[in-house]
């Protein structure tokens, strides 16, 4: 997700791979950021700000627009935009830019050059959802860290309860994270319990 524009709330924020899928977004960051808007106190809409070109100033970027007029005039933008982004995501670029695919480097007009722009750095997607529970990744919510010895997964309202992995509330970003949270905690409630018997 890329930088807010407007006053609204920026609630998560990652810089990962990001995938356009046929059903909606993907990948690391769309992941990583989805649990902001999945939960059940989640209030919306909500929009997702993607920043295309993360590595580069807005300032460059612009300048490179503007340079593309002069020194490759007869040269079309989508030519320009599918040497950085997959063709598509240009040609929807120019769409959002609300700029003809034919348009030339050098036919450019200062407010096309900015929507441009703006459609680079700060690409606004409204969220309509998520695909659910059964597509989930990781699930959130659980029973809270605070009800449960961290050094021997025993919960302190139940002796002799052993608590691990998702029953807790305990997730982190893709990468592993979640497994790894699995793996230590099963293994310290199955050493603790195993010490009780």
């Amino acid at each position: 997700a890329g930088q807010p524009v407007g006053k609204r709330a920026v609630l998560a924020e990652r810089r990962s791979s990001l995938l356009f899928a046929h059903f909606g977004l993907s990948g690391p960051a769309a992941l990583d950021v989805s649990r902001a808007v999945s939960g059940d106190d989640a209030a919306g809409p909500f929009d997702v700000v993607i920043d295309l070109l993360p590595g580069e100033e807005e300032s460059c970027i612009d300048r490179q627009i503007q340079s593309l007029g002069e020194e490759h005039g007869k040269r079309q933008l989508i030519t320009w935009l599918s040497e950085k982004h997959p063709k598509r995501l240009g040609e929807a670029l120019l769409r959002q830019a609300n700029i003809p695919e034919a348009r030339r480097c050098n036919e450019i007009s200062k407010q096309e050059r900015r929507r441009l722009l703006m459609a680079i750095k700060y690409l606004r997607i409204p969220i309509t959802g998520t695909l659910g529970f059964k597509k989930a990744e990781v699930t959130a919510g659980g029973v809270a860290l605070n009800e449960v010895d961290s050094r021997t997964m025993q919960s302190k309202l139940v002796p002799g309860l052993y608590l691990a992995g998702e029953i807790l509330d305990l997730d982190g970003p893709i990468g592993g994270y979640n497994f790894q949270a699995a793996f230590s905690t099963g293994w310290l409630a199955g050493e603790h319990a195993a010490e009780r018997s």
